[in-house]
């Protein structure tokens, strides 16, 4: 692991840690943030409709840059879980009692699992770690109750977390339909249901995986590109010293499964906050994106698509910044002009006569 600098000049950090000060002044200073705003608000007498001024811009995000793609050129539906210390759904679900949604949660089990365990047995095993599993239905349901796209819909957006047996994950999409995937809330969590020795349905797996989840998981959607945002749930949801530990679990995964480059947090409106920069990636893109433009000049030639062609000093100006793919369509006439100065040379050569041999 690389040495970390100590913490009165930490600008550059280990691979894999953050200096937890950092964490912890990023979330205070979110904190102030917010709570000047909310002065701001009811000073201004904006806080018209009698809502609660500590709701106000609560909502805490992460926002990781990656090197390339976080899933390539495929779109991932799966979430990507991470291990927390402390959980997003407990809090939410207490804070739901006064907000506008009521935290519920929805666990989707195989047509013929979903006899064998009822919605008391799930209360007994789960009311004690205070979790709730306010619906049960068969994937049957999906196919005939709610198989109308209105149904459907106002089905799926009562949940702000649904758990689904990961053998019937795959065919989901299909029937919750596509825009149910478009937030986190409403993408299915697989979870197993079968015990591994037997491998068959088993209550007991069920409700372990269920607390797994709702207790120790934090739910990422990873995205086609390099900008990860990560929802962290709301700052008023959690002590500090909490919030900084779910800050330092994720921004960890991040940066020992990915090539991260930075890593900031915000809520909705506040300014972005810096926790991480990987200087030794952004230094690796930036050597690679010079030795690529230094491969295709050879002293006072270039060599584009294989044609060395001459540049004016500008053209060469021009090619140290510009995007090597693009370099065929910029020196278009350069090349048409070389290539036709070169076949004019093998023309004469070829019509000279040849010398005699001794």
């Amino acid at each position: 692991m690389a040495k970390t600098r100590s913490a009165k000049n930490n600008s550059v950090v280990s691979a894999t840690e953050i200096p937890q000060e950092r964490v912890s002044k990023a979330v205070e200073q979110l904190n102030k943030f917010v709570s000047k705003k909310a002065e701001e608000e009811q000073e201004n007498g904006n806080d018209l409709l009698g809502g609660d001024i500590e709701d106000v811009d609560q909502n805490v995000s992460l926002i990781a840059v990656n090197t390339t793609s976080f899933t390539g050129s495929t779109k991932q539906l799966k979430l990507k879980l991470v291990d927390v210390e402390n959980s997003l759904y407990k809090p939410w679900k207490k804070e739901s009692v006064t907000a506008l949604k009521d935290f519920k949660a929805l666990l989707i089990l195989k047509d013929q699992d979903l006899d064998k365990i009822t919605e008391d047995e799930l209360f007994d095993a789960l009311n004690e770690d205070d979790i709730s599993v306010d619906e049960v239905i068969s994937v049957k349901a999906l196919k005939t109750t709610y198989k109308a796209f209105e149904a459907r819909r106002s089905f799926v957006q009562q949940f702000s977390l649904i758990l689904a047996d990961d053998s019937v994950v795959t065919t989901l999409p299909k029937l919750l339909g596509g825009k149910a995937f478009d937030k986190v809330e409403t993408t299915p969590i697989g979870i197993k249901t079968q015990s591994s020795s037997k491998k068959q349905f088993s209550k007991e797996t069920l409700i372990n995986s269920i607390k797994r989840v709702y207790l120790h998981k934090l739910p990422i959607k990873l995205p086609r590109g390099t900008t990860l945002n990560a929802h962290l749930g709301q700052l008023n949801w959690f002590d500090e010293k909490d919030l900084v530990k779910n800050i330092e679990s994720v921004s960890k995964f991040l940066i020992d499964n990915y090539k991260i480059r930075s890593i900031f947090i915000k809520t909705n409106k506040s300014p972005v906050l810096p926790l991480y920069y990987n200087t030794k990636v952004v230094e690796e893109l930036l050597a690679a994106k010079k030795d690529e433009t230094k491969s295709a000049i050879t002293n006072d030639k270039v060599t584009i698509d294989g044609v060395e062609v001459e540049l004016s000093n500008f053209e060469k100006s021009l090619l140290e910044i510009a995007n090597p793919k693009d370099l065929s369509s910029i020196f278009s006439k350069n090349i048409k002009d070389a290539k036709r100065s070169r076949d004019d040379e093998e023309t004469i050569e070829e019509t000279q006569p040849k010398k005699a041999k001794k």
